[in-house]
């Protein structure tokens, strides 16, 4: 049965041929607003919305004849928020449901398998108002070298190439071009030119043919994960880029062991000479060359457990909650993975002669490492955008709640909450060049917002008590948020 969202329901919602009407006025009243440019707050507003715009914001503003009125006394106003590396597209029918309900407004996806005409037409309906949905910034597949790493990627083996498929994508309507780690030297630098050129930005892993100086030098607009580009924030660097590319295919047969040892050196060269010296320097290169960087640091939470199987602490995570919005047979997937792995990256760390205690000793070094590696960068200029990964594969990560995770999880490792909001909020706005409509709660800007029952700036985890989201003019109330769970539920379980 749908729910009624200002007229539509969700059924209809995700039929292609289901149109939202305009939403109309309403204003909420006495509510505190984060400034999250200058981390003031400013307490007892009326926040007017009409369409899909705010149209006026202020202590005494006039609010239309007819329009709703929303008390939000004791409650706290943010711009809505964004996922910065989501893969949502391919999952949109739930996705959506559950980042709209989290107060996740906007997502950038990095690697949709979906054809392009239908990403296209689906950003820009949601864009327009037709659909129900957190925006979207989309680059379609994933541009690997040859061979490729998944059979979903494509390949892409000369310069020439290159150039060739970065320019059909923007004739395509793509936002953005996303390569991966097998990408040729040559091949990097010519997308990476020719990007430049067009203004269409490049963004995704460091190839291992290049150091992540050289990539931002030459215009690379954003580096995804720190689990891989740990590396580039340790003395061993080049030694490590040497380890893993013997790892790819036709350098080294793939056999588990030498696979397996060969990841493990590499693991230990970078976790035994991480430098915080280092990556400062790093971050200040990177606020040159204006590169960003999306730490995904929520997907080490199970790349990194040291739980034993079946013991208590592996057991209390299948009580989560959220599992209610995963299919039962993703579940069961995860928790098999979990267990056969230990909870290592699909068996590729070995123990070794160090033996367990010590691995586990290591894993915990390297979570340490990993939180505090976008602190440093950002301490030496780096600008942060917040990203989850989640893409229902990696165990543990939910659209939409899993943002709240990486937030608290930036915090954890250094930064201010004030920092950690603008990775979701006014910094995505800068990265994509919409200040004007996006990132902060102001006159003209696009009504893309939640409401809290209290402060994030006095706690981070504040963010995830959501009394309303407002997406793109429509104002959603707990009820409403609530239904959309339940929606959503539904779908994954069938």
């Amino acid at each position: 049965m749908g729910v009624l969202l200002c007229g539509p329901t969700l059924d209809a919602q995700t039929r292609p041929a289901a149109r939202v009407p305009a939403a109309s006025s309403f204003a909420i009243t006495h509510v505190a607003i984060v400034d999250v440019e200058s981390g003031q707050v400013s307490d007892d507003n009326t926040v007017v919305v009409t369409g899909h715009r705010i149209a006026a914001v202020g202590p005494t503003v006039r609010i239309p004849a007819g329009a709703r009125v929303i008390d939000a006394r004791g409650k706290v106003l943010i711009p809505g928020l964004w996922d910065m590396h989501s893969h949502a597209l391919d999952r949109w029918e739930w996705s959506s449901l559950l980042n709209v309900a989290n107060g996740v407004t906007g997502v950038r996806d990095p690697g949709a398998i979906k054809p392009t005409k239908e990403i296209v037409a689906l950003r820009d309906s949601v864009e327009r108002g037709q659909r129900l949905g957190p925006r979207i910034v989309a680059s379609g597949r994933i541009i690997d070298g040859s061979p490729r790493s998944r059979g979903t990627y494509v390949a892409i083996d000369s310069a020439r190439a290159m150039r060739a498929e970065v320019q059909q994508r923007q004739r395509e309507g793509l936002d953005f071009i996303k390569v991966y780690t097998r990408l040729s030297r040559e091949a990097f630098l010519a997308g990476a030119d020719e990007a430049r050129r067009i203004g269409m930005p490049l963004a995704g892993h460091v190839p291992l043919a290049l150091t992540a100086a050289e990539a931002s030098d030459a215009g690379m607009r954003s580096i995804e994960h720190a689990y891989r580009h740990r590396m580039s924030c340790a003395t061993a660097e080049d030694e490590i880029r040497r380890l893993l590319r013997a790892l790819i295919p036709g350098d080294t047969p793939l056999d588990d062991q030498p696979y397996a040892a060969i990841e493990d050196s590499a693991f230990v060269l970078g976790l035994n000479s991480y430098s915080p010296e280092k990556c400062r320097a790093l971050g200040a290169r990177f606020a040159r060359n204006g590169t960003w960087f999306v730490p995904t640091l929520v997907e080490m939470q199970t790349r990194f457990v040291w739980e034993y199987p079946l013991s208590p602490e592996f057991e209390k995570r299948f009580t989560d909650p959220r599992l209610r919005y995963v299919a039962p047979s993703r579940v069961l997937q995860w928790r098999t993975t979990m267990a056969l792995d230990a909870g290592f990256v699909q068996g590729r760390f070995s123990f070794g002669p160090r033996g367990p205690d010590s691995v586990f000793a290591e894993r915990e070094r390297e979570v340490a490492n990993r939180l505090r590696m976008p602190a440093d960068l950002h301490a030496g200029g780096a600008m942060l955008l917040a990203g989850t990964d989640v893409d229902n594969t990696f165990p543990f990560l939910f659209f939409g709640f899993s943002l709240h995770d990486e937030l608290a999880l930036l915090v954890k490792g250094g930064l201010t909450p004030l920092s950690a909001l603008q990775s979701a909020t006014i910094n995505p706005a800068r990265f994509l060049g919409r200040e004007r409509d996006l990132g902060t709660v102001a006159p003209g800007k696009l009504a893309d917002l939640v409401l809290l029952e209290a402060n994030p700036l006095e706690r981070i985890d504040n963010t995830t008590r959501i009394a309303a989201v407002v997406m793109n003019g429509r104002y959603l109330s707990r009820t409403e948020l609530d239904r959309l769970l339940d929606r959503a539920a539904a779908i994954v379980k069938r």
